[in-house]
């Protein structure tokens, strides 16, 4: 819904009590201003680096395209209130870095540390939307399903597992974030009747 929000697809389908019964079936209605004050804002954050950058984070960086990398994660999380890096081994064991969306991508937040103790992520879709290639994340290892079952598996040293978040205003109540983009009032009560139906 936000991304449609952002995208300025998303139709208000609660027209207001004043709007003639006859007239309601003709209102369509979009907002305008939530891409121009998610990209202003986005526009404004920017990853200059590492302090005491010890593990030559900076050099792994800069082999990932940093230029599309930094602009693609900060409005991504802006817009889905998180987003996710799927780390992975590239050609001649270079860390490859992807950014994956929050509709793609869930997990177990460490309150502690803020990093995932178990995540789970859509690589790619078919044609239908259906997942073709999804990836386990666990401490020590990553599954690979292809339509459903294990087709490979990679471990790892690290401790923890290698899809990391990248969480907007996170707090106790909503580790994953808060978005940019709020709801409005008719869509929580849809939102609300929807969840009380089920």
């Amino acid at each position: 819904m936000r991304y449609k929000r952002y995208e300025m697809k998303y139709q208000d389908i609660d027209p207001s009590i004043v709007i003639p019964q006859h007239l309601k079936g003709r209102y369509k209605a979009t907002l305008g201003w939530c891409s121009k004050s998610v990209d202003s804002l986005a526009d404004r954050l920017v990853f200059k680096g590492f302090e005491n950058d010890i593990f030559d984070f900076t050099e792994i960086f800069n082999m990932n395209n940093p230029d599309v990398f930094y602009d693609s994660a900060i409005l991504s999380s802006l817009i889905a209130s998180c987003c996710f890096v799927y780390i992975s081994k590239g050609e001649e064991d270079v860390p490859r870095l992807q950014v994956i969306e929050a509709s793609n991508a869930t997990g177990t937040l460490d309150p502690i540390t803020g990093l995932l103790s178990e995540g789970y992520a859509v690589l790619e879709r078919d044609k239908s939307g259906n997942p073709s290639l999804e990836a386990h994340f666990m401490p020590g290892e990553t599954q690979y399903y292809t339509n459903g079952k294990i087709t490979e598996r990679h471990t790892h040293k690290c401790l923890y597992p290698l899809l990391v978040p990248i969480v907007h205003r996170g707090d106790a109540v909503r580790p994953f974030g808060r978005s940019r983009i709020t709801t409005t009032r008719s869509e929580e009560r849809r939102v609300g009747k929807e969840c009380r139906s089920r």
